[in-house]
């Protein structure tokens, strides 16, 4: 197996390396990498400084997600930060291109940080229903305020090199080659005897006590309304920083973490995140930031899911519920108009969304058994970038999961004697047979 961590000493600085381009993830084997490296610097008497970089043009994506939910192979992130911040030698993070979730955990955990003129760094992890879960809404507060740190946060917007050197979360830009300017940075501290500066003991921001629990109660009012889950766990975890020692805060920290891990919300938002790379380009492609679905065959399917709405919200009104009523459910749902084309959301009704999701989950598993498209996580990413089904829930046939097969498959059945839009798909017989549902099927 390729070497994931690369290690050289210059001149008594250290250069570690991460060397698994192109995104760097901080899988198990490369924490590993990297606990022995450190462990290096630490005993060697001869190294004074350590300068940590990447290869490739980014600095690290972060975390795989597809260890999420399993067994964590030590040293975890979090455990990982905590060696790196308590390095006996100075260390020195260098930055180019993008630092991301445990990335960017990684960054706050070094004692200085360099970062070329594009660099960015970001915590995006609410994206994904989760908080940071190694330090991230402990060391980013310490560096950059109450505030600021839950915006990075909460909006899930990563910030510039710019940006992050005026607002004190980055020491420098490097104009020119970073290795070289990283190098000669760490080396002007051993010169000048400037040791480690763990970011843990930084609490600038929190002396004020008043503004920091303003900056909270602000961002609390801000998410009065927000449907997600794991936004109001980052302030929970940002208000622990300033009350609670550092270490009973980084417990909190992972408590919030494992319960966004496992919430209904996280399931969904990680599953379309990883349907939309598996997802054939005949059927969706990325337009930028965004996905579209691509003519013919992902448009066809897209077609498809929206009559198969159209025509359960229309057999719902033969059942006496109005336009004004179907809409609403779906709005408060989560989409952002109704099949018949409102968007007022003030009348929830889980009956009328459950039966559109059903509609959904019946045409979506036909396209399955046609083979329209080549495993059911593709009608969720369909459903979620064609129709605007809500991405935190995860597309319909994810959605199903959640409610439960069985009890999905019970209503059908009942449904299907007002409708045949309702009548259970075979395929969902098939799926509800295996542990992993429509999974079982990736």
């Amino acid at each position: 197996m390729a070497k994931l961590v690369r290690f050289r000493v210059l001149d008594g600085v250290a250069v570690v390396t991460l060397d698994a381009p192109p995104v760097n993830a901080l899988s198990g084997a490369m924490r590993a990498g990297l606990w022995d490296v450190f462990n290096r610097i630490n005993s060697n008497e001869d190294i004074k400084a350590g300068v940590l970089m990447a290869s490739g043009r980014l600095f690290s994506a972060g975390a795989d997600i597809r260890e999420f939910g399993g067994s964590v192979r030590e040293p975890s992130l979090r455990q990982l930060c905590d060696h790196i911040e308590n390095c006996a030698k100075p260390v020195v993070a260098a930055i180019q291109g993008q630092a991301l979730g445990g990335g960017a955990e990684l960054v706050l955990a070094a004692h200085y940080r360099l970062a070329t003129p594009d660099a960015r760094i970001g915590l995006p992890e609410v994206a994904l229903g989760l908080v940071p879960g190694a330090g991230g809404t402990q060391r980013l507060p310490r560096l950059i305020g109450p505030e600021r740190a839950l915006q990075m946060m909460i909006s899930t917007n990563s910030i510039d090199a710019g940006s992050a050197q005026r607002v004190g979360l980055i020491d420098g830009i490097v104009q020119g080659d970073l290795g070289s300017g990283a190098i000669a940075f760490a080396q002007g501290l051993i010169e000048n005897g400037k040791g480690p500066r763990p970011t843990r003991a930084n609490r600038a921001h929190m002396r004020d006590g008043r503004a920091y629990q303003a900056a909270i109660t602000k961002a609390r009012t801000a998410l009065a309304s927000n449907p997600l889950h794991a936004p109001d766990r980052v302030v929970d975890c940002v208000e622990a920083a300033a009350l609670l020692p550092f270490e009973t805060a980084m417990t909190l920290e992972s408590d919030a973490f494992e319960r966004c891990l496992a919430h209904p919300q996280s399931l969904a938002l990680r599953h379309v995140f990883m349907a939309e790379r598996k997802v054939d380009d005949a059927l969706i492609e990325r337009d930028g930031a965004a996905f579209k679905p691509v003519v013919p065959m992902g448009k066809a399917v897209v077609l498809r899911l929206r009559k198969a709405m159209r025509t359960a919200a229309e057999a719902l009104l033969e059942q006496g519920y109005s336009e004004a009523d179907i809409d609403a459910a779906m709005v408060a749902y989560g989409f952002r108009k109704g099949p018949f084309g409102g968007r007022d959301a003030s009348a929830q009704n889980d009956e009328i969304a459950r039966r559109l999701v059903g509609a959904l989950v019946v045409e979506g598993s036909h396209c399955v058994e046609e083979q329209a498209v080549q495993r059911p996580s593709d009608i969720d990413v369909l459903a979620v970038h064609g129709i605007g089904f809500p991405r935190r829930n995860g597309g319909p046939l994810r959605a199903a999961q959640t409610m439960g097969l069985i009890g999905v498959r019970s209503n059908l059945r009942d449904w299907a004697q007002d409708a045949e839009i309702w009548a259970p798909p075979e395929l969902l017989d098939v799926v509800i047979k295996d542990a992993k549902g429509f999974d079982a099927l990736a």
